[in-house]
């Protein structure tokens, strides 16, 4: 919740239309405002939605949003560069430095140099894993399934609310573009075609039909990171103490609270009471399935 009231300091970077739950039977939870629709209540509340969408009801958690990550990144890229960060673009990292004399991390190694540091934050998502197991460092990390998201062109308006159900999620952005992100299970598909595109959008046309004949703008997918107890990973290492390492699943939800705790660990040296219980130095319910 304070994160998203973080990014609420950002209108243009993120918007609060609240979210719809489609099905969700689970109890109201005090610390996370929510109400439950009827089907004639979700059918009232998003006309557009198919009558099959709005059979089981939802629970509506208003305080819920999203963010443009693409602006995002652009905008907080360009407020590092002109708080003195140098940004490195190409640069793909091959492995960390280590020194001879102690557990110390010296430096960042890319194909054309290597970037010495006296601090590195290892925060590559599912890449975290290749850099620090030659460390002898395990990171335990699965992923959810593949995520496949297809941003629309701009339609008439639709959808007030964020539309989520087990397998996709739907919003209609406030441009009148829609993006939707459909979990593909195994399917992995090795590009983002217009055909896996057309498959997105017939799913997401099952719950609400004026998306049949909506086209396509743009199309990615990949693989989200997921720590193996579904809580994030953040803290500096025992074994290495100046790698600090920093993953979670919902990353851009809590980007702008996570940014404010780790710069205190790592700028002004202050540990954070917040991030204590999500060190990698725990206890994880479960390791057999990590990368």
């Amino acid at each position: 919740m304070h994160s998203m009231k973080l990014w609420a300091q950002y209108p243009d970077l993120a918007a609060f239309p609240g979210s719809l739950i489609l099905n969700d039977k689970r109890t109201k939870d005090n610390a996370y405002p929510s109400s439950s629709l009827t089907p004639e209540q979700l059918k009232h509340e998003e006309p557009d939605l198919s009558d099959a969408a709005c059979q089981g009801g939802a629970r509506l958690y208003k305080p819920e949003g999203y963010a443009y990550p693409e602006s995002a990144v652009r905008f907080f890229l360009q407020q590092a560069e002109q708080n003195g960060a140098s940004v490195l673009y190409e640069h793909p990292v091959q492995s960390l430095e280590t020194g001879t004399s102690s557990p110390h991390i010296t430096g960042v190694v890319t194909p054309g140099k290597t970037l010495h540091a006296d601090v590195v934050v290892v925060a590559a998502a599912l890449g975290i894993p290749e850099l620090t197991k030659p460390l002898g460092l395990l990171v335990p990390l699965t992923a959810k399934p593949c995520t496949v998201t297809v941003i629309t062109k701009p339609l008439k308006p639709i959808l007030k609310r964020i539309v989520v159900n087990d397998t996709i999620f739907i919003v209609q952005r406030r441009d009148g573009d829609v993006m939707i992100s459909l979990y593909a299970g195994d399917d992995r598909p090795e590009e983002a075609t217009e055909a896996v595109s057309k498959q997105v959008i017939q799913a997401a046309a099952v719950l609400v039909p004026e998306l049949a004949e909506a086209q396509t703008q743009q199309v990615t997918a990949g693989l989200m990171p997921y720590p193996v107890d579904a809580h994030p990973i953040v803290g500096f290492t025992k074994e290495w103490p100046n790698l600090y390492v920093a993953v979670m699943h919902s990353g851009a939800t809590l980007a702008p609270l996570m940014g404010k705790l780790v710069s205190e660990e790592i700028v002004n040296k202050q540990e954070q009471d917040l991030l204590a219980p999500y060190r990698l130095q725990r206890d994880f319910a479960d390791l057999s399935h990590t990368y």
